[in-house]
């Protein structure tokens, strides 16, 4: 029996806590938490610091306990914000939820010295954006977004917003969306069975619990967890605990088309990647190693993907930085006239499609050394690259020699290295308006049938102004219209203006490690309707082996073909018997 002594401290304890866990939870109090990112042996850990521009009350977070080396000096940092309701119904919605609305937001953007030997650009990168499903639009406000769960086309990959806009789509079994879609309210879904095979790794090494767990932890869990398919869902996922399993963006009617297309070609090392630029979801990422496909469940999907290794030459890729710094900064135009050989003088855009690299090493003359620099690393180069699973850090070091650095903006330093994914990030940014998205894999995350945390989209940069976003957009149409994509995208019957809804920028290079020919097609296609990102690498021993932008074109082939209804297998028969 405790004496009435201490009833009292017990109370104002008691009230003190639940204070304190108030302070801690409501959203309305809690401005930023701020982690800095420092990169320790090519892997990223996060650092508690105060954030400086926070006006309301912070909190820090825990560091790692695990003994690492000291932070570099100069290190990108990272904010995780909770989200501020704006409405009093918005207000009684996050209330009555279970959980405090976590934002990880992220805003990089690239500053540059005024020394330019010093100059490293500085950003504040972001991490991740999730929120939990009670702070979604209710049914009665929310638009429908008409949809078939068998459809192949891109509707099931809008835009978070449009996303948001339906709670209910993205979370359905194939057995209740039509339910839902009547009703137009969030389903509950019903839990998956556990297998008893993957109980003991799903629950390894998972020391929160789920209920608590930060939108960091779920993210980190795709890396050590197994990834399996979910027949009902039709969704890759990831298991965390018993009750918890994490939903990955990925569209497995997408994820084996490029699986089927890689095994279509003998490549000693192939890569594919569809990216929704809007939001910067992976829809689909593939990779080959001498014919053999590694397949999404296995473990070397995630630790030996070649998506994601920065260790092939930039090449031709390159020029889309040179051409961006110099039509933002007004240096040149698309119609600005160089001397290509001889007397003869050539635009710009033509230059672009052509990937005439004279043109180019005149452009980054004109432009200087420092510009490009700058833009160098406003596109993400020698910086850390942040995605779901560990990407290494592209390098792009420009030389103060005007020869040679005419030749590097060219793309003809082999020393200039990147990951495919980095690749698709670029393009992303051209067709997004010039906004970088942050790339993720983590879609949502239910427990006990209920969604606690959806992933937000979210900026991390704008390395460029809109409208030279939309020039360099324009240019890469005459590469597959008129250029050196014109090859991969022709020929196809069944399709005769796919070059003409297609466009990106190709890129050719001997790699030093691997030592092979490497050939790159980073660009586009409105195949399915509206824009989507593809990137694809091909690496061969010689020229005689199929070109990434083969491989590109067939992609977009199939996409429209299975847009429109048709077999693309289907009709390449019946082509080939009218030819005999």
């Amino acid at each position: 029996m405790v004496s009435n002594y201490f009833k009292p401290l017990n109370i104002l304890c008691i009230v003190l806590y639940i204070a304190f866990m108030g302070i801690a939870l409501d959203s309305q109090v809690v401005e930023a938490l701020v982690l800095k990112i420092a990169d320790r042996g090519e892997k990223p850990r996060y650092v508690a610091e105060p954030a400086k521009d926070a006006g309301k009350q912070q909190m820090t977070a825990q560091a790692p306990t695990n003994t690492v080396a000291p932070v570099a000096p100069i290190a990108p940092v990272v904010t995780i914000r909770y989200s501020n309701t704006d409405s009093a119904t918005e207000s009684q919605t996050s209330a009555s939820s279970e959980g405090a609305t976590l934002d990880l937001a992220t805003a990089a953007s690239a500053s540059t010295s005024s020394e330019a030997a010093q100059a490293q650009a500085q950003a504040n990168e972001t991490v991740t954006a999730m929120k939990p499903m009670s702070e979604m639009p209710t049914a009665e406000t929310a638009v429908s977004t008409e949809m078939s769960t068998a459809s192949i086309d891109m509707q099931t990959t809008e835009a978070a917003s449009a996303r948001s806009e339906n709670a209910s789509f993205e979370v359905a079994y194939k057995s209740a969306a039509a339910e839902a879609m009547a009703r137009r309210e969030p389903t509950q879904v019903q839990a998956l069975p556990l297998r008893a095979s993957t109980a003991a790794s799903a629950l390894r090494g998972n020391q929160a619990v789920a209920g608590s767990a930060s939108a960091l932890t779920y993210i980190d869990a795709i890396s050590r967890n197994k990834w399996e398919f979910a027949t009902l869902l039709d969704r890759y996922i990831v298991r965390y605990d018993s009750e918890t399993y994490i939903v990955l963006t990925v569209r497995p009617a997408l994820q084996k088309m490029l699986e089927t297309i890689l095994e279509r070609y003998s490549n000693r090392i192939g890569v594919a990647i569809i990216q929704d630029p809007a939001t910067g979801e992976i829809l689909a990422m593939s990779s080959s190693h001498r014919g053999i496909v590694t397949s999404i469940e296995t473990e070397e999907f995630k630790t030996d993907n070649w998506a994601l290794k920065p260790t092939f030459p930039v090449a031709s890729i390159f020029k889309i930085v040179t051409g961006a710094a110099a039509i933002d900064t007004g240096k040149i135009t698309t119609e600005s006239n160089f001397l290509a050989w001889g007397k003869t003088y050539i635009p710009v855009w033509k230059a672009f499609a052509n990937s005439h690299n004279g043109v180019f090493g005149r452009i980054a003359k004109k432009i200087g050394r420092d510009v490009l620099e700058k833009y160098t690393a406003a596109f993400g180069f020698n910086k850390p690259f942040f995605f779901d699973l560990p990407v290494g850090k592209s390098l792009a070091d420009l030389p103060n020699d005007q020869i040679k650095l005419g030749q590097a903006a060219a793309g003809l330093n082999r020393d200039f290295l990147v990951s495919p994914m980095h690749v698709a990030s670029i393009v992303s940014t051209v067709l997004n308006r010039g906004k970088t998205m942050k790339p993720y894999l983590v879609d949502y995350v239910v427990r006990k049938n209920k969604v606690i945390f959806r992933r937000k989209p979210f900026q991390l940069a704008q390395p460029i102004k809109a409208t030279t976003a939309r020039e360099i957009y324009k240019m890469m149409y005459g590469t597959t219209s008129v250029g050196t994509g014109k090859k991969g995208f022709g020929g196809y019957s069944s399709c005769p203006d796919l070059a003409t809804i297609c466009g990106g920028k190709t890129g050719t290079l001997t790699g030093a490690s691997p030592n092979y020919l490497f050939t790159w097609f980073g660009g586009f296609t409105k195949a399915t309707g509206r824009d989507l990102c593809i990137v694809t690498l091909s690496g061969q021993p010689n020229h005689s082996g199929t070109k990434a932008s083969s491989i590109a074109g067939q992609i977009a082939y199939e996409l429209y073909m299975k847009r429109q209804g048709k077999d693309p297998a289907a009709v390449a028969k019946k082509t080939r018997r009218s030819r005999r």
